[in-house]
């Protein structure tokens, strides 16, 4: 017996049809998109997600995909709706824009069906505009969505070099901030990723009983403490030396450039190195910048499947998160704390707000302000210093924290009850099931 038939002998009425809206999903490597869903397909929920065609991160069209055609598949027993996109994720504002606004368009247009048939639509907010489709539903057949804000507009926008100042901006920023205050005014309920970010909501005029916390959590299944991968040392020329890692995209936001700084402040600490797994639009300009620093402490590894990764971070001694100096990363907690805390990792954070202050409260590494290579020098120098097995408990005080706080258990549980409850404020406004 399925969760659906449980619950219409308990209650008269099936497990809310849940319209899961996301611009990103598998195979794209945006993982927290697909444990929304797996998560809510567990609670005996019943996701149908409609997203775009996958092209991110590099903007090219997956192979076996076309950007202009739609198609429907599953994906690990989850029925995958795809719309049509412009594809594109490069420096361009104008091909961005148009990436948004296309996939913004073709889910509402080409994604009715299953949103008219839905109870509810959990909206994952970002890009803002894929909040599109979930307004165009209440609009059309007054289906409620949840709201998951996982960055906020218009500051993201900004904050991530495009349209950062000028003409550009002073045009883009009114239109954005009315659309994404829509976004807010509409949903029957939002999610903040983070206790700054509720707050900074609420300041923005959600009202506080419709917002509430819910953390990102990570794959437990995956992520979680593991065994050094036994090759990755040996294949940089290291042994026991000590090892800085940054797993993940280096673009603007990441300000990535400040650790490669931080390295040249260690020049006298030839043991220390620093280890940068992954890709992004500003890889080229990192290994330029430590080239041209004559830096043989920085090492540049692929991206590495989300399998990999606990072997690959066991290998190292402390994680980096590192966020640029923006108003908005005050209140953002990158899902990469969560990932290092549960693979029972240490960190240190060079960023603002919600990262450090989650760290600390956990007991579980380092901090240091925001685009200050002196002080990240200084922290990675205190670091190195300790013995492992202090580092070693630091990450495990990080595992204890992620479970109790920031875990799968807490916080998909608590996204499951709101989604519910707005597809309750459907059933009693029709008169009761559909």
């Amino acid at each position: 017996m399925n969760a659906a038939e449980v619950d219409v002998r308990t209650t008269g009425h099936p497990e809310p049809r849940v319209a899961f809206v996301t611009q990103w999903y598998a195979p794209e490597p945006t993982s927290t998109p697909v444990w929304v869903a797996r998560s809510l397909a567990r609670r005996g929920l019943r996701p149908e997600v409609l997203t775009g065609v996958p092209n991110y991160p590099t903007g090219r069209v997956h192979p076996g995909y076309s950007a202009w055609r739609r198609r429907t598949e599953r994906h690990e027993g989850l029925r995958v709706h795809r719309t049509p996109l412009f594809p594109s994720h490069d420096h361009s504002a104008l091909r961005r824009i148009a990436n948004y606004a296309s996939w913004a368009a073709s889910s509402a247009a080409f994604g009715a069906p299953l949103l008219r048939s839905a109870d509810v639509a959990l909206v994952y907010a970002t890009p803002a505009t894929a909040a599109a489709a979930g307004m165009a539903a209440r609009l059309r057949w007054g289906v409620p969505y949840v709201l998951m804000v996982m960055d906020v507009w218009p500051d993201s926008v900004f904050a991530t070099g495009f349209l950062t100042d000028g003409l550009a901006r002073r045009v883009a920023e009114p239109p954005l901030a009315w659309f994404t205050r829509q976004t807010y005014r509409w949903a029957d309920h939002v999610t903040a990723t983070s206790a700054g970010m509720r707050d900074a909501l609420v300041s923005r005029g959600v009202p506080a009983e419709r917002v509430s916390v819910v953390h990102n959590w990570t794959d437990e299944k995956v992520m979680r403490p593991s065994e050094p991968d036994p090759t990755l040392r040996a294949r940089l020329g290291l042994t026991d030396e000590f090892v800085l890692m940054y797993g993940g995209n280096h673009g603007a936001a990441q300000n990535l450039g400040v650790a490669i700084r931080a390295m040249h402040e260690l020049r006298d600490l030839p043991d220390a190195h620093l280890v940068l797994v992954g890709d992004g639009i500003d890889k080229p300009a990192l290994r330029a910048l430590a080239t041209e620093l004559g830096l043989r402490t920085v090492h540049f590894l692929d991206p590495v499947a989300l399998e990999r990764m606990p072997a690959v971070m066991a290998a190292a001694d402390l994680h980096l998160v590192s966020l640029a100096d923006q108003e908005l990363f005050r209140f953002t907690l990158p899902s990469k704390v969560q990932s290092i805390m549960a693979c029972g990792q240490p960190v240190l954070t060079c960023a603002p707000g919600d990262s450090a202050r989650v760290v600390r409260a956990a007991g579980a590494g380092f901090g240091v302000p925001p685009d200050d290579p002196v002080a990240l020098a200084g922290a990675i120098r205190q670091a190195a210093a300790l013995p492992r097995a202090r580092l070693r408990e630091m990450g495990e005080a990080g595992r204890t924290y992620y479970l109790a706080e920031l875990g799968e258990e807490v916080n998909a549980g608590r996204l499951a009850e709101l989604v519910r409850r707005a597809a309750g404020h459907r059933r009693t406004r029709s008169g009761g099931a559909r």
